[in-house]
């Protein structure tokens, strides 16, 4: 069993180590050159490091070796211990890493959007060979089962390359991805622990722990970004985390805690695609027709929206995580938290709350390589050489 003075030496772990990391990787981003420079339709006024996926990575990584160490010289024990047996940890370890590495080329040299997503479906593929695929799922409206079958792998790729791409489309402004990660990351925990599934517990108490000690930096105003480099490696432990905790055994209600606090991002983008083509509009030409547009002019502040964002976010986790439960029919859990999500999201859409969330998307749309400022002033090199 998993003692407490266990959990809590995990937690400080995944935390110190993140938290001291972050000025290492400012300065590892200034020399790489992974730096959101102000002028390309960004809210950031000065160049910011865009690498902080580096101390998100290292600071999940620490975590994961001190658990091993712990249960290699201490005799820690992991009471479902034996769920790891069929998973290879190497290739895990492997596809997460990769994921990352695709996250942090793309800080330094855009890539292109093909080969970006090329590399997410690699990394996915590389964690769904290890074993963390979904097999069978609990069916929606009963107690049965469905095997996947020939199509387990697929799905499963699929499934963690939405969860990647829903993190990587919320983190436009200061804190935000940060936070919603966090809270979503608490609410699938909640609900893990309640089955007592330990193991998979821990992964999720070392994502709230490094996305904590992050957000104390890149929180409004922002002196680093997570970067691609960290939020595609977020998404994809939060995909994991969701997956081998609970979807292949439990409800996938608790699959609607991320899936409708993506849902206005992914509306806006097809909205935009539509609104251009039937102007006869390039797809990849920015407009101001955005939700970011009616935000600004409204004079909402970015502190405000996040933190909106981070209380509607808690209200879909804390209606996952209680419909996650046994306490009422199936059929009216769907019913409810469908309502409920309904009116959360035209209350966020009425606001315009998510509006500057997609302008780094169309941040140099179609252009490749290293990442510089329109105008490279005197100005921003003292800035840039100067530390947050």
């Amino acid at each position: 069993m998993v003692e407490t003075y266990q959990v809590l030496i995990i937690f400080a772990v995944a935390f110190l180590v993140t938290y001291f990391m972050v000025p290492a990787s400012k300065r590892i981003a200034r020399k790489i050159g992974a730096v959101d420079y102000p002028g390309n339709r960004r809210l950031n006024s000065t160049p910011v490091p865009r690498c902080g996926g580096i101390a998100l990575y290292t600071g999940f990584m620490a975590a994961c070796a001190t658990i091993a160490l712990g249960v290699a010289f201490f005799n820690w024990e992991i009471v479902d211990i034996a769920a790891l047996k069929e998973i290879n940890l190497v290739l895990l370890f492997g596809g997460i890493s990769f994921m990352f590495i695709v996250g942090l080329i793309d800080d330094i040299s855009q890539l292109s959007p093909f080969v970006k997503f090329s590399g997410q479906v690699v990394a996915a593929t590389i964690v769904a060979i290890s074993g963390i695929s979904i097999e069978l799922v609990r069916t929606p409206f009963g107690d049965g089962f469905i095997e996947l079958g020939l199509f387990d792998y697929p799905i499963t790729v699929l499934y963690l390359v939405i969860f990647v791409n829903i993190t990587n489309l919320i983190d436009g402004l200061d804190g935000l991805a940060t936070g919603i990660v966090a809270i979503v990351a608490f609410g699938l925990l909640y609900l893990i622990t309640a089955r007592g599934g330990a193991i998979y517990a821990m992964p999720g108490i070392i994502l709230v722990a490094v996305c904590l000690a992050f957000l104390r930096f890149n929180f409004s105003p922002a002196s680093i970004f997570m970067g691609d480099s960290g939020s595609l490696f977020l998404g994809l432990l939060v995909g994991i985390i969701s997956l081998a905790g609970l979807v292949r055994t439990q409800s996938v209600m608790v699959m609607l805690v991320p899936l409708v606090m993506a849902g206005i991002p992914l509306v806006d983008t097809l909205s935009a695609i539509v609104r251009r083509l039937r102007a006869k509009q390039p797809i990849q030409q920015a407009d101001s027709g955005h939700l970011h547009h009616r935000l600004l002019d409204a004079g909402w502040s970015q502190r405000k929206s996040v933190l909106v964002l981070y209380l509607c976010s808690a209200v879909l986790a804390v209606i996952g995580c209680f419909f996650g439960g046994n306490m009422t029919a199936v059929v009216w859990k769907w019913v409810i938290v469908g309502a409920l999500a309904a009116i959360l999201f035209l209350v966020i859409w009425r606001l315009g709350l998510f509006s500057p969330v997609l302008k780094h998307y169309f941040d140099k749309k179609g252009e490749r390589g290293p990442r510089k400022p329109k105008e490279e002033t005197s100005v921003l090199d003292e800035e840039l050489t100067s530390d947050n």
